[in-house]
């Protein structure tokens, strides 16, 4: 129905069900997210307080509500209008509550999304997730709910739909806390004064409650218990207390010791999570066969199990950081096991030689088994595996000849290994179909592992990271990695990517961290993402003609880089056209080549003192170009003299504006660096842009430090009879910063009639927004164009220029007169 809307019109909708927008093709989708520190304690603050920052005295109160908001708009009101007026004593009443009931009217809120859910099956899903998984990975999770009967993967798509939860980028499991707790209260309402009737037992209290008077009923499906939360000494607690939990399926331990026998333990139990399990081998007792998944990570185990185990249902085994384990356990019981997990097992000498019986392994995670000397001979047997990570296994000497038929597998982690050892089969890991990932040595790899060994045709993500490759490394055939889309060299000797790379297609992120050889990236391909950080001696980073790169890592500390592609690039006067500097109004050039500058570079963190530079910067999307050099000087362009921080003027009617430059004189405390902005609003047009250069001088002392910038604009930027404001910021606002702002504007007339003065660089990069370029955000119905460094988020900057804190009390101050409480009078700029 957009024909309804006027032209131009911006219509927003809001809603918790995601899916409903997936009929509507041309919607922009944005996630709401939630407030930062500063803004929440605003907003609280505000409803609290009816002031834009607490008393001294509630600071630590509030910043605990704070904590248990986590940056939700809505609860922030919902509790500082609950707490208005409130003595301190309420308030400490009211924060202990908090920790375990949320309050009522943001519950009926909240609860809205819970009740949308489609079926019981989604509902009681989410009551498992919010009691016992939020932060888990969701593969182990799929694995053991799906065990209780619910439909795991469609069930968490939907929670996700109505923003009840969120998948990380590592594969993990999050809902907002107050969501958790909207969750639990749900839970705690089937019995308000019962928590043996609850389904679920999350809180340590009520659990130690519980076991201890034996009160469980069969209504309890789930049940966590962990001792490092209570204070009370707490030495064991009896078996008898489980025997009335028939439904008991999931159960989450730390540190407990239960004493008796498990004959009468719960039968059904599909998830035992046992943290901190003093015994040497679970008893023989134990209800094993339900089981789908053990968990019993930093255990006194030997064993899991004496003698024979019944364990056909088991998927995963996590025995992480069991230093007494000495060996695997025997697989001949476990041939459905999914997940093996025995990472820093420090004692673990061997795989047991069954490993081949568990068919379905997928996953084996061996990382930091010190003393592992050998993988078992059958391992090449396991037909589905795709993850083996033995990074750390510093004694392991040789690998299994069958693991080259392996074709299945897709990640490989070798962080550590001696690759360079004479006795290690190199042979054995060549023409494998997989994604190579993981630090494959820190020492010299010799002549032993070959590149070209690689099965270049499948390798999808590759890490050689500390192999001591130099340039002639990489064989002619790398080109042939259609594939390939993440690359690691870090900490190599590397000087230059050889041409070979240039081939390379799918490539998405190139990681190269201190690399200390490394000086020019040229003739990249198309790359999503470059990290390079660390590399003292990168000088250059240039794409080939045609490629591009969508993003760049800041390249920390890469204090000789002088151009990183399409974001800017470093000139010294003397290698810069002479005709051009003196259009740019420079006097006395010669005398200037010989001045050296301290150059701070934001993009590299780094200061370096050279000769007068000219930085070109932005010029994949318009761009400027800036001067630096000491002193207070007035170029020959400029005829005026401003002692303000802004600059106003209106542009004439008569004619078309075609070029403007702007002169800045600055100085602030020594040693001290600064970030620096212009702020060129044209109130006319409503579109302002924010130039924060990538490279600023720094004066020395109490000189000052002249900055020239060059702008070319389109009748679409600034046209007859537009007014328009120039504005110079610092970021770190203090009274010793002292600023004064001059602009030169050249008319088309002038640059026809030759006139010196006017005659400005005809260089490609001096314009400052294309006519294809899209605002990059508004404010109100102000068009926003951020220019320069890209390290600070735009609704952050904007902030910062608009208001400021006061150190002191925390309240909003003016910038234009550094003392008026504002809050809503930004307006008016």
């Amino acid at each position: 129905m957009r024909e309804w809307f006027y032209h131009g019109s911006k219509i927003m909708l809001t809603t918790r069900n995601v899916h409903l927008l997936n009929a509507h093709k041309h919607c922009k989708r944005y996630a709401v997210d939630t407030m930062n520190v500063s803004n929440s304690l605003e907003l609280f603050s505000w409803h609290a307080f009816r002031d834009s920052h607490p008393p001294e005295c509630y600071i630590e109160q509030s910043e605990k509500i704070l904590k248990q908001c986590q940056g939700l708009p809505l609860a922030l009101e919902v509790l500082g209008a609950s707490l208005h007026g409130k003595m301190r004593a309420v308030w400490t009443s009211a924060i202990q509550k908090l920790e375990t009931f949320t309050h009522s009217k943001l519950q009926k809120i909240l609860k809205i999304s819970y009740e949308s859910l489609p079926d019981d099956h989604d509902r009681e899903l989410f009551l498992e997730l919010a009691c016992f998984f939020n932060g888990e990975a969701k593969s182990s999770v799929v694995v053991i709910l799906d065990a209780c009967k619910y439909y795991t993967t469609i069930g968490v798509d939907n929670l996700v739909d109505r923003c009840l939860l969120k998948i990380d980028t590592y594969g993990k499991l999050r809902m907002h806390q107050l969501i958790e707790s909207m969750g639990r209260e749900i839970v705690r309402q089937q019995s308000p004064k019962d928590p043996g009737e609850w389904s679920r037992l999350w809180h340590y209290r009520d659990s130690v409650e519980i076991l201890e008077d034996e009160t469980g009923t069969r209504a309890i499906e789930g049940l966590a218990l962990d001792m490092d939360m209570t204070n009370a000494y707490q030495t064991e607690l009896s078996t008898k207390a489980f025997s009335m939990m028939h439904k008991l399926r999931l159960l989450k331990l730390n540190k407990v010791q239960l004493r008796g026998g498990y004959r009468d333990f719960p039968k059904k139990l599909k998830w035992l999570c046992w943290h901190g399990y003093t015994q040497r081998s679970l008893p023989d007792d134990f209800p094993l066969s339900s089981l789908v998944a053990i968990d019993m990570q930093n255990s006194k185990l030997q064993k899991l199990v004496q003698g024979n185990m019944c364990l056909g249902s088991l998927k995963i085994l996590n025995l992480s950081h069991c230093h007494c384990v000495v060996e695997s356990p025997n697989f001949s019981q476990l041939r459905v096991l999914e997940q093996l997990i025995l990472e820093g097992c420090a004692s673990l000498v061997e795989i047991n030689e069954s490993i081949q019986m568990a068919e379905g392994l997928l996953i084996m995670n061996l990382k930091d088994c010190i003393n592992l000397r050998k993988l078992s001979k059958n391992l090449g047997m396991l037909k589905l595996l795709e993850t083996l990570i033995i990074s750390g296994c510093s004694n392991l000497s040789t690998l299994p000849a069958a693991m080259k038929e392996m074709e299945s597998l897709k990640v490989f982690q070798a962080d550590g290994l001696d690759f360079g050892n004479s006795s290690f089969v190199i042979e054995e890991y060549v023409s494998w179909p997989i994604y190579f990932w993981g630090w494959v040595s820190k020492r010299n790899l010799g002549s032993q592992l070959l590149l070209s060994s690689l099965p270049f045709k499948s390798i999808r993500r590759l890490s050689l990271v500390n192999c001591n490759l130099h340039d002639n490394a990489f064989p002619k055939d790398f080109i042939a990695a259609p594939s390939l889309k993440y690359l690691d060299l870090s900490n190599n000797p590397i000087r230059f990517l050889p041409e070979c790379f240039e081939g390379v297609k799918m490539l998405k992120r190139l990681t190269l961290r201190y690399c200390n050889q490394l000086q020019a990236l040229e003739n990249l391909p198309n790359i999503d993402s470059l990290h390079v950080t660390d590399c003292p001696l990168l000088e250059k980073i240039r794409c080939k003609e045609g490629a591009s790169l969508i993003s760049v890592a800041s390249p920390w500390r890469c204090k000789k880089l002088l151009e990183m592609e399409k974001s800017f690039k470093v000139v010294p006067l003397e290698k810069m056209d002479s005709e051009m500097i003196k259009n740019c109004g420079i006097d006395d050039v010669e005398s200037k080549k010989r001045i050296q500058i301290r150059l701070y570079n934001k993009s590299t963190f780094t200061e370096t003192s050279c000769p007068i530079q000219g930085v070109y910067e932005n010029h994949c999307r318009g761009g400027t170009f800036s001067i630096f050099y000491p002193g207070s000087s007035v170029p020959i362009l400029f005829t005026n003299k401003h002692n303000m921080a802004s600059k106003s003027f209106v542009v004439s009617s008569h004619s078309k504006l075609r070029y403007l430059n702007t002169r800045v004189w600055y100085k602030f405390v020594p040693g001290s660096i600064r970030s620096l902005f212009i702020v060129i609003t044209n109130k006319t047009k409503k579109r302002m842009i924010i130039y924060s250069p990538r490279c600023h001088g720094v004066p020395d002392g109490d000189e000052y430090m002249t900055w020239l910038s060059h702008w070319k604009f389109g009748s679409h930027e600034m046209g007859p009879g537009d007014e328009v404001n120039i504005f110079v910021y610092d970021w770190h606002y203090n009274t010793s910063f002292e600023v004064e702002v001059g602009v030169h504007l050249v008319y088309e007339e002038q640059e026809q009639a030759g006139d010196h003065s006017a005659k400005l660089p005809n260089i490609e990069q001096t314009c400052v927004i294309l006519q294809n370029i899209k605002p990059w955000g508004h404010r109100g119905t102000t068009q926003l164009y951020f220019l320069g460094h890209g390290g600070v988020r735009g609704d952050v900057l904007l902030e910062s220029i608009f208001r400021r804190i006061c150190s002191g009390c925390g309240r909003r101050i003016c910038t234009r007169c550094g003392r008026r409480p504002v809050r809503r009078a930004i307006q008016s700029y």
